[in-house]
């Protein structure tokens, strides 16, 4: 049903559209400087094993979704998460889209994808916003349990985990 496109720089101002987006600014906050949002997004996370992707219906994108080696991040992030751990973070861009049910398929989608490439993958994890009911409530749907609020770089979080 949903594809995932690799994230290249001609996406880069539809990634600055939907995180203008209101439902996506009170979760998702990045620069406004353009230069240092290509800079991060084309640059600094691959090169910390950020795998970025576009999350497509009907070879339309609605979204932004990304996939990591937990242990290898680094800066402050997943430092006591053992080998095997993955995360992600997503954000469904489109106002179209967003709160019509389809996030937990699309979870459940990219788990698959991520299961195929990643054969060392034991357990995924994502943080939302507290807040952001919306978001923990398709995680949920998908199959994550939630575990306990945290304290990320970024601020306080709530740790989900989906273990195979």
């Amino acid at each position: 049903m949903f594809t995932f496109e690799r994230f290249e720089e001609n996406h880069l101002s539809l990634l600055r559209q939907w995180l203008n987006a209101r439902h996506i600014k009170d979760f998702w906050q990045e620069s406004d400087d353009e230069e240092k949002l290509k800079v991060k997004f084309l640059d600094e996370l691959p090169r910390q094993g950020v795998l970025p992707f576009v999350i497509a219906k009907d070879h339309e994108p609605i979204g932004y979704i990304q996939y990591y080696d937990a242990t290898k991040v680094g800066g402050g992030w997943w430092e006591s998460e053992s080998i095997g751990t993955f995360g992600i973070d997503l954000m469904i861009g489109s106002i179209e889209h967003h709160g019509r049910g389809i996030g937990p398929t699309i979870i459940k989608e990219f788990v698959d994808f991520i299961r195929e490439k990643e054969p060392s993958l034991k357990c995924i994890i994502i943080d939302p916003d507290p807040k952001n009911r919306r978001a923990i409530r398709a995680f949920e749907k998908a199959g994550f349990a939630k575990e306990s609020e945290i304290e990320t770089p970024d601020g306080t979080a709530l740790l989900m985990r989906m273990t195979f």
